[in-house]
């Protein structure tokens, strides 16, 4: 290998790092999430094939997420949160996924 390659590699590295320091920085000055932020990061880790959603009941991401949503938004707004991401994914079984996820919420 040649030294200008490795010292492109090392710069690469480097920029990685610095993006890695940068963003953790971030996360811990944020605030809690919003409830559109939830709204939007529930959406993304729902997996549906345009009918169906299938992960409501057994993704630890999606657990994970709504005991955040727990500590962070009043309990009044959950079921909003929910409606309206599931609602979001546009698919026609609506009601079973929001069934599942108030259930597991209320866990």
């Amino acid at each position: 290998m040649k030294r200008n390659d490795m010292e492109r590699i090392e710069r690469e590295l480097k920029r990685v790092q610095k993006r890695a320091r940068i963003g953790e920085k971030r996360d811990a000055d944020r605030a809690p999430q919003s409830i559109g932020g939830y709204i939007k990061e529930l959406k993304d880790l729902l997996r549906h094939d345009g009918n169906v959603i299938y992960n409501t009941l057994d993704d630890e991401e999606i657990l994970e997420l709504l005991e955040n949503m727990k500590e962070d938004i009043p309990e009044t707004k959950w079921d909003t949160i929910i409606r309206k991401a599931v609602n979001s994914t546009k698919v026609t079984e609506r009601d079973t996924a929001v069934e599942e996820l108030r259930s597991l919420i209320e866990e």
